[in-house]
């Protein structure tokens, strides 16, 4: 047992050593209580074996072009990344094979760039790539319901790349998908490995890397491919495909192989009719009138009426080479991100968005997300929005599975 002298000399002992540098003392951290009672109450705990990494800060929005000089998007994008994503859905094979141009439609032939390009790949690398260039979204018709300025002059122009990606939670999904279908934790990860890798690519091209940029227009491209499969290209030359396209087809019209024709019995009679790799209504006054603004302003020589009928839709729409309907879903994205950018209204953005004294961050330091739910962000696309509960995961899977 110990004297109760050598438990005085303990007790002074520890009096000088607490008294020795009261300054030191008044910078320490206030000693972890371990709860036992025991020899380790009150002491601190060691220090960590390694250092957090440092968070990162993305740069703010661009509103120029960034696009290296000589990229070639076909050569170093579409067959690249068409043959990726063929290999994955190697049943159907529908990216890669060429397209019969003999029965092309007027709005395939607006961009001589496209020459020659007639691959469905080629069509989605390409309206990925002018969608990585900064537009004003064409919106100001139904500012109202987002809460955007009518006059589109006002908006922030912004791209496939203007703006990082926000990163997700279960809480962050919980507010921005109002409460449903959520997607599984296994697919939150693969959603935020997509932002993280897309927002490094990004921080790459910002400095002017080659490199960056390219992987950001191939990781892009391939995320849209992948899309195309789940839309419509695992069905598109079914029986069933065929006979809804004659039901519907103009005089002269006839389906193109790899064009899928889906009538959708949950919809309105309006919005029945699905067409073409991403599957859009031939109404020019609905949904797509978004995309047929943006198109006008880049080919002011090649424009389709706003009031086009539904057999002049149809034909744009299902063309065999399919050119508006993969600038319409790359448009569609920019457009759902145009929202997020330029509303005045919390409910219209990510909440990343938002301050904590409830304040929108500026347009320019705000991220943007695909996973918005129809009436918060401009989204046309189930799939992002996980509504059958397992599109999602297969989109995120194809994309994050082989190079990248």
């Amino acid at each position: 047992m110990k004297t109760q002298k050598s438990t005085i000399n303990i007790l002074m002992s520890f009096l000088v050593a607490t008294t020795f540098s009261t300054a030191a003392f008044a910078m320490a951290k206030k000693p972890i209580n371990t709860g036992d009672g025991g020899s380790n109450a009150g002491t601190t705990p060691p220090p960590p074996t390694s250092t957090p990494p440092p968070v990162v800060r993305e740069p703010a929005a661009i509103s120029d072009s960034i696009t290296p000089e000589g990229f070639d998007v076909f050569r170093e994008v579409s067959y690249p990344v068409g043959g990726i994503v063929d290999t994955t859905y190697k049943t159907y094979r529908e990216l890669l094979p060429v397209r019969n141009a003999q029965e092309a439609y007027r709005t395939d032939s607006c961009d001589t760039t496209l020459d020659r390009n007639d691959r469905f790949a080629d069509r989605i690398a390409y309206a990925v790539e002018l969608k990585m260039q900064p537009s004003k979204a064409q919106l100001g018709y139904v500012a109202s319901y987002f809460g955007l300025n009518k006059d589109v002059n006002t908006y922030l122009p912004n791209s496939l790349i203007s703006h990082p990606l926000c990163t997700v939670t279960s809480g962050t999904l919980e507010t921005t998908l109002n409460g449903k279908n959520l997607p599984s934790e296994s697919t939150v990860k693969k959603i935020n490995e997509f932002a993280n890798r897309m927002n490094s690519y990004r921080r790459d091209a910002l400095t002017g890397n080659r490199e960056g940029y390219v992987k950001a227009s191939k990781l892009w491209s391939k995320f849209m491919m992948c899309l195309s499969y789940m839309e419509s290209l695992t069905t598109a030359d079914s029986a069933k495909a065929q006979k809804v396209a004659e039901k519907y087809a103009p005089t002269g019209y006839r389906r193109p192989a790899g064009v899928n024709f889906y009538e959708d019995p949950n919809q309105p009679a309006e919005s029945r009719l699905n067409i073409g790799l991403f599957q859009f209504t031939p109404d020019s006054g609905g949904n797509i009138q978004s995309c047929i603004r943006e198109w006008n302003v880049l080919y002011p020589k090649c424009g389709i009426s706003t009031s086009a009928s539904q057999a002049e839709m149809i034909r744009v729409l299902g063309s065999s080479l399919q050119t508006f309907n993969a600038f319409c879903a790359a448009a569609k994205v920019t457009g759902m991100f145009g929202v997020q950018v330029n509303s005045v209204k919390a409910y219209n953005t990510h909440p990343y968005n938002v301050k904590s004294d409830g304040s929108l961050k500026a347009p320019t330091e705000r991220c943007v997300s695909p996973h918005m739910a129809v009436g918060r962000s401009y989204n046309h696309f189930g799939p992002f929005q996980n509504t059958s509960g397992f599109t999602l995961e297969n989109i995120m899977s194809c994309t994050m599975t082989g190079e990248y």
